[in-house]
């Protein structure tokens, strides 16, 4: 079992199936009793999955953006919970993303690029019986290629629409009989911008990003499995730039488009790197013990204008800072998880038992200027720490008939230290500390009928952790305090069956979950203040179907297709949803889908593949009020891609091009100081490119 783990594979099993770890031992996709959306590194080449967010369009239910922090920064939201503010400290995501099995804690440096993955699994549904933290209604793992005595060099270069030049390598080796190596690298240069300042006069949204990674693993040691790691990644930007907007109904655009008037310039760099360790090691055929350990150190700078610069209405002066934020960051976080994994001879039993530990320290100062006024600085300084035991037992009641039962304890101890100022100038100095011991159980059915088709059905318990208020400096009677955690129960029935002879392939999930202190981020009292508020207790339910087609070899079409339904049951008086009249959540659109296909051509010996997708959202809100002024229209783009492949495969020539049609879309608006200023952010315009693949 040890030996296996690292060599997960994402090639087809009984036909279209992929091999993924979602239950934290392989699996066939169409056997894992819960709702998981998996991608193989084939996949995410034909539909130009390049990043983290590109993920969103590929899977129902999810979505992401970039954060309002910086182009690094994710906004995340899943069947109801949401995470608006990841360029704080304080926040932390109810969708749990892990790397090779290491929880990622910040939000503000996971836009990562893809550079050599595996595999990548996206589970919806609360995971805390099998995984780390805070993975209230789902997780998101990606998979690296490991160390496995395999021989191996890839190679991409690509030039792209706005000055771009991206190179990506990754090799493999088997270093002595029991010694191999995996690295890989990746560096990524913007030197146009897609958006432009009309007062500064200059293009803006360029970037260079660069990193990789260096992992040594043992092979062919009987029974036991160890793998280190380093990694390294680094963005510099000139960061997020707001489009401004009128300040009365419709709140269009103040400029064009693509077009921001800020005097200062925005900012958005990070450098990251982490070291783990997976040790493992089979005490019988039938029992694994395994160890995962990891150290992360993460700093980063930030600074934009969310009023994209004001001027005042009816005024021809140059523009002003409306509020602009000057933030550094530093946090490092160590994490421990141990795990036993348990099967019967007969495999109709399966077990796992772990502990996992989560140390986090971070601290943040920034300095503001709202309307040309410079404010007194703030600063925070977090301490986190998170024990949890969890297990799950799978057993194979008759043949077919699986049942499985999980629970988790988690114990968190977090930490506050704060100085802001009031509207005088006074400083104030504050200290806050959160404490709380939580259950979390799960239980499963799961009836396999045949090898093409099973059901199953989950109740689940998710929990995210209580934070701090920290996005409201200046406020002092608001800065630092805590909020309460986030629960939900969430309710799934699902099936997934293969149909013509294996060719079809329909996966369905339908869910209820019941949230309750729900953590919504709302206006605070002063301008440029936000509160995380506990507002309320709210259902969402849905309908999740996946499908794929391959009527004939080297024809694939697949779909999504999500319906979210969501309403507020029971509102805090003193929210900010209440006051507003809000009956729905921010960020959920009731319809999203996703259409595609490839198509590989011989030509003689060669190949063309055609590629192309399109994917759709209807409109959705920024802000929990459900302002006129937050509102995001429908959101609907395509890509497409063809690649020449040399006799082999080895040789490939491609052309892409995201959002094909040119569709010009934002993801995010708000007013941002009411009657004053706001902002919208755009998404990329059309972006072309061009590129060279070598695989051996």
């Amino acid at each position: 079992m040890a030996q296996e783990a690292p060599q997960a594979s994402s090639d087809a099993v009984g036909g279209n199936d992929i091999v993924v770890t979602a239950q934290r031992r392989e699996q066939s996709l169409q056997d894992t009793p819960i709702a998981v959306s998996a991608f193989n590194s084939a996949m995410l080449e034909d539909r130009a999955v390049n990043s983290v967010i590109a993920l969103a369009s590929n899977t129902p239910g999810l979505y992401l953006s970039q954060g309002t922090a910086s182009p690094s920064t994710l906004q995340i939201a899943m069947r109801g919970a949401l995470e608006q503010s990841g360029g704080s400290v304080t926040s932390e995501s109810p969708v749990a993303i892990y790397i090779d099995d290491v929880y990622q804690s910040r939000l503000s440096a996971a836009d990562y690029d893809l550079a050599d993955i595996e595999r990548v699994e996206v589970l919806r549904g609360p995971q805390g019986t099998l995984y780390g933290r805070n993975s209230m209604t789902g997780a998101m793992k990606l998979v690296t290629r490991q160390p496995n005595g395999d021989n191996w060099a890839n190679f991409d270069i690509s030039y792209a629409r706005f000055d771009e030049v991206k190179a990506k390598a990754s090799v493999g080796a088997a270093l002595t009989g029991n010694l191999a190596l995996a690295a890989s690298g990746f560096y990524d240069n913007r030197d146009k911008g897609w958006q432009y300042n009309v007062f500064t006069r200059e293009d803006v949204t360029k970037f260079r990003r660069y990193g990789g990674q260096v992992a040594l693993g043992l092979t062919n040691v009987d029974r036991v499995e160890a793998v280190v790691t380093a990694r390294y990644a680094k963005s510099t930007s000139d960061g997020q730039h707001f489009l401004p907007i009128n300040d009365t109904p419709p709140y269009n655009p103040a400029l064009g488009f693509y077009q921001t008037r800020t005097p200062l310039p925005a900012i958005g760099n990070n450098e990251q790197y982490s070291f783990s360790g997976r040790f493992g090691y089979d005490l019988t055929d039938t029992i694994t013990v395994r160890s995962i350990t990891a150290y992360q150190h993460l700093d980063e700078h930030w600074a934009l204008d969310f009023a994209g610069g004001y001027v005042a209405p009816g005024s021809n002066a140059d523009p002003i800072p409306g509020f602009y934020r000057d933030s550094l960051g530093k946090q490092n976080q160590f994490t421990q998880e141990l795990q036993v994994l348990a099967n019967s001879a007969d495999d109709r039993l399966h077990v796992i038992a772990g502990f996992f530990y989560f140390r986090e320290h971070a601290r943040q100062d920034t300095n503001d200027i709202f309307t040309g006024f410079p404010l007194p600085p703030s600063s925070i300084e977090t301490k986190s720490r998170s024990y949890a035991g969890y297990g799950q037992a799978d057993y194979e009641i008759i043949p077919g008939l699986t049942a499985s039962a999980g629970i988790r304890y988690t114990h968190d101890i977090k930490s506050f230290f704060g100085t802001t100022p009031d509207s005088a100038g006074t400083i104030y100095v504050l200290n806050y500390g959160i404490k709380a011991n939580v259950w979390t159980p799960k239980f499963n059915l799961q009836w396999k009928w045949s090898d093409t088709g099973m059901v199953y059905a989950t109740a689940a318990r998710g929990y995210r952790a209580a934070g701090f208020n920290s996005l409201n400096s200046g406020e002092p009677a608001g800065f630092g305090r805590p909020y309460a955690p986030e629960f939900a129960w969430s309710y799934e029935i699902g099936a997934k069956v293969d149909l013509l002879d294996r060719a079809l392939q329909l996966n369905l999930a339908a869910y209820h979950e019941s949230l309750t202190d729900l953590q919504t981020l709302a206006l605070g009292n002063v301008a440029g203040s936000y509160l995380t508020q506990n507002a309320a207790k709210a259902k969402v339910q849905g309908i999740e179907l996946e499908t794929t087609l391959r009527p004939v070899q080297g024809i694939s079409f697949f779909g999504n297709l999500t319906y979210t339904y969501d309403k507020y049951q029971e509102l805090d008086p003193g929210s900010q949803a209440a006051q507003a009249g809000a009956e729905h959540l921010p960020l959920i659109s009731r319809w999203q889908y996703q259409v595609g296909g490839t198509a590989d051509l011989p030509i003689g010996d060669s190949t063309v593949t055609l590629a192309a997708d399109y994917s759709y959202r209807t409109s959705y809100n920024s802000l929990v009020s459900l302002s006129q002024a937050s509102e995001n229209p429908a959101i609907g783009r395509a890509n497409a891609s063809v690649t020449y492949k040399l006799p082999g495969d080895h040789i490939q020539f491609y052309a892409q091009a995201s959002n094909l049609f040119n569709s010009k879309d934002w993801f995010a608006s708000a007013e941002f100081v009411p009657g004053l200023f706001g902002y919208k952010i755009p998404l990329e315009p059309r972006v072309w490119r061009v590129g060279f693949r070598y695989k051996m």
